[in-house]
């Protein structure tokens, strides 16, 4: 039972971090958008960036229990892991803007955040957060 308890914490803890990206994501894509007049395609680029670090910093304390100050090597290894999902995130974001401009901003980058998700819950499980570094269970 304890097992399962703790999967369904992981999960838990890997959407509420995913949605609390997205969240940062959105805002910072808004506010560039809409505050500073920044393209669409051009305001998501630091919106992103910005909900990475954010992501990295919950991902490894709620949903990967790292243990220790935060290290620039994790950041990076967290970084390249996140670079395929990024790449599908804009992608995503950018293929629906272009095929279908009236798409509102906030359902492009849903859209965009939600088919990443998979790639980069693994990355961030085999690459950034390793098993043998995580604390072990409760």
């Amino acid at each position: 039972m304890a097992g399962g308890a703790g999967r369904a914490r992981h999960i838990l803890s890997f959407g509420l971090t995913g949605l609390g990206s997205f969240a940062v994501d959105l805002a910072v894509l808004l506010a560039l958008r809409h505050g500073l007049g920044l393209p669409p395609l051009v305001a998501r680029l630091p919106a992103i960036a910005i909900a990475m670090v954010f992501g990295w910093l919950c991902n490894r304390r709620f949903t990967f229990r790292m243990t220790g100050r935060p290290r620039l090597a994790e950041f990076l290894r967290y970084a390249a892991a996140s670079g395929l999902a990024v790449a599908v995130n804009y992608l995503t974001f950018a293929a629906l803007l272009v095929s279908v401009p009236q798409v509102p901003l906030a359902a492009a980058a849903f859209a965009g955040s939600a088919v990443a998700a998979g790639v980069s819950y693994l990355g961030y499980r085999h690459v950034a957060f390793r098993p043998a570094r995580r604390a072990p269970p409760r």
